[in-house]
């Protein structure tokens, strides 16, 4: 049952705010989207993954803007199969980007370019059909139309083919970058031990690796409400919880956002946006000295980890590598 529950302006504000906050996304993800196309420079392949993973959340948010289309069965599916389709994508994408750091990080592979048609292949045939296989499912739901939780047939579906994948997706990347985390924090701590740097230095260098504790915690952040609420569905179907529902509409209608921020926004997207507009400058000088406090370790440690310049590119922003035009 779920939000069906609710009262009619309580659904009516579930939409609103689910059209607000998925505004931020689409803003966000357009900016990447539009990074990749105004900036030569950036079109390498770490950020073809960001490219995609972007196109995943604008079309996924975008879908909000549908409303709520309870009258127009054509609409109802189309949003329901478009909120499948892209949102499978999207957390997909964030594992092959997992994938990709973790194999160029720890396993050295120079060769991880070989895998992208593979990605391709892979993620768009599991987000097709995660989105096919339910569709005779796809209803209203309340606020939006999705896959019909109301009997159990519905409520599987659900798990199996969106929460299931959804969680061991963020478990997986849970995995990687706890993994890369630990292993840059062996290499920091062999470097430091080398050099003959101040004992003081290595604070700024182990805050620069825990921040890449921050994409696997968006995922967690942007998916655990929704999940809580559909447990509470599930658990007690005539009793839901707006404040439950407003939590998790929130939180998953900010996910391109905050991939955007995370993955899209670094330093070299931002200097390309500095050099083509300079007014731009003004509003990115209040960051800019903070940042500077951990250039000298993202060169470092792209050195250590990997020469070459291949590997140093695949690392995120404020982990290793931003150095370098594609840096995730």
């Amino acid at each position: 049952m779920g939000a069906k529950q609710l009262s009619e302006a309580d659904q009516e504000t579930l939409t609103v705010i689910n059209q607000v906050f998925s505004a931020f996304s689409v803003c966000g993800s357009a900016i990447i989207i539009t990074s990749y196309v105004l900036f030569p420079s950036l079109r390498k392949f770490s950020y073809k993954l960001v490219l995609f993973l972007s196109l995943s959340d604008l079309f996924n948010q975008g879908s909000s803007f549908f409303g709520n289309p309870t009258d127009d069965k054509a609409l109802c599916t189309i949003q329901a199969l478009s909120i499948q389709f892209w949102s499978v994508a999207s957390f997909l994408w964030t594992g092959a980007i997992a994938y990709v750091l973790r194999s160029t990080v720890i396993d050295k592979r120079t060769d991880i370019e070989a895998s992208y048609r593979k990605m391709h292949y892979i993620i768009w045939s599991l987000a097709g059909s995660s989105a096919i296989i339910p569709s005779w499912k796809y209803e209203p739901t309340g606020a939006w139309c999705w896959i019909e939780g109301a009997n159990l047939e519905g409520k599987i579906m659900r798990f199996v083919f969106y929460y299931a994948p959804l969680w061991f997706c963020i478990g997986y990347n849970c995995f990687a970058y706890i993994s890369v985390i630990r292993f840059l924090r062996r290499v920091q701590l062999l470097a430091n031990s080398i050099s003959s740097q101040e004992k003081t230095q290595p604070r700024y260098e182990m805050k620069a690796i825990s921040r890449l504790g921050w994409y696997p915690s968006i995922l967690v952040f942007c998916h655990t409400f929704a999940t809580i609420n559909r447990i509470q569905n599930w658990v007690e179907p005539h009793h839901p919880s707006f404040a439950l529902f407003v939590l998790h509409t929130i939180s998953q209608s900010l996910t391109g956002a905050l991939n955007c921020v995370a993955y899209g926004l670094n330093s070299a997207v931002r200097s390309a946006w500095f050099e083509k507009f300079p007014f731009l400058k003004a509003l990115g000088a209040c960051c800019g000295k903070q940042s500077n406090k951990f250039h000298k370790f993202e060169y470092e440690m792209s050195t250590i980890t990997d020469p070459s310049e291949r590997d140093a590119e695949l690392v995120p922003e404020n982990g290793v590598g931003d150095e370098k035009p594609n840096s995730l």
